[in-house]
């Protein structure tokens, strides 16, 4: 099949065929809509052009697509300055945004789907040339999929960056059921100890929208948590808590107060198959007793059963924690070309 490669600078100028080729390939959150126009607006990190990747058959149906970000000197994880420190400096076309854990590259099931991921891949270093470019590259990939044959047949260079975590959630009845089964029995009493000695000391927890949540809370708690990782601005005040706000009813947070005074906060985002438990600050003290990270974490997991999606997804980092709970390991790997 013949296929044509349309680049786009905004996502409100790509009509519904986007969100279709979306729906389709059962892409994650991260590739729809309110968190490209999210993106647009309030950039998380700095961005000196945007593009949307669009390939489109005869009759302009979209079979691929990809976003891409031209970039310098941004790599808040560091996989640019320990795998390729020689680009430091140079523009890096990257897909997706940093923020994303779950690169893909969202393909219309069907016989011509290799295809049109081939048409896309070199679409983007098309584009990077374009751009000049020093690097090209999608990161934080699933090493396993479809993806990695592709881009390394395509010349891209895969290095492992880091290790994303999850859980299928049909495999257990619920919440409790995944305590019994998936858990040892020190973690269970563990995770089971906290909740009740929470439930003591008097926390309320609720579950918010948008537009009722305490973002200015959260961004407090999750500048504290990530500064223990020298990274407290992958939170920047204001342009964060603008950016959550955009991405409307696919975002909600988990409220941990005592009192009048919150201390926890975990971001959540759904798409059609996936609760995401995003991002998460909480209290780094004064809470004797109990862990208010542990303790929203069990109240985040409640809320991916109730959601009825099939699965959880709890991004990168805090290995120990995630391989004690039971979660579900994948290699995440990001590929580079270079111009």
């Amino acid at each position: 099949m013949d296929y044509t490669v349309r680049v786009h600078t905004a996502i409100d100028d790509v009509d519904e065929r986007w969100d279709d080729l979306m729906t389709a390939a059962r892409a994650p959150v991260f590739y729809r809509r309110p968190f490209l126009r999210a993106f647009e607006k309030h950039p998380l990190h700095p961005v000196l052009r945007t593009a949307y990747l669009l390939v489109e058959d005869g009759s302009g149906r979209a079979h691929a697509a990809l976003p891409a970000y031209l970039q310098r000197d941004v790599d808040p994880m560091r996989v640019i300055a320990e795998h390729y420190p020689h680009a430091a400096g140079r523009t890096a076309l990257l897909s997706h945004a940093w923020h994303c854990y779950d690169t893909v590259l969202p393909v219309r099931p069907g016989p011509g789907s290799r295809s049109a991921a081939g048409r896309a891949v070199t679409a983007l270093r098309d584009l990077a040339s374009a751009w000049d470019a020093g690097l090209c590259g999608i990161v934080n990939a699933d090493a396993a999929s479809p993806l990695d044959a592709q881009l390394t047949e395509a010349g891209f260079s895969g290095v492992d960056i880091d290790v994303g975590w999850g859980l299928t959630l049909d495999q257990y009845t619920g919440f409790d059921d995944y305590l019994t089964r998936a858990l040892s029995r020190k973690a269970r009493h563990n995770l089971r100890h906290d909740l009740r000695e929470a439930d003591r000391a008097g926390v309320g927890v609720r579950t918010a929208d948008v537009g009722d949540a305490d973002l200015d809370g959260f961004v407090r708690l999750a500048r504290a948590t990530a500064a223990k990782f020298g990274n407290a601005d992958y939170y920047r005040p204001r342009l964060f808590q603008d950016f959550v706000r955009e991405l409307g009813d696919c975002v909600h947070a988990v409220e941990l107060r005592v009192e009048d005074r919150m201390i926890a906060s975990a971001l959540t985002l759904t798409d059609d198959t996936r609760l995401h438990y995003w991002a998460v600050g909480y209290a780094q003290k004064d809470t004797p007793g109990y862990s208010p990270f542990y303790v929203s974490y069990a109240h985040v997991m409640r809320e991916a059963w109730a959601s009825g999606r099939d699965w959880v997804e709890l991004g990168r980092r805090n290995p120990s924690f995630k391989r004690r709970y039971g979660l579900q390991p994948r290699v995440l790997r990001a590929y580079f070309a270079e111009g």
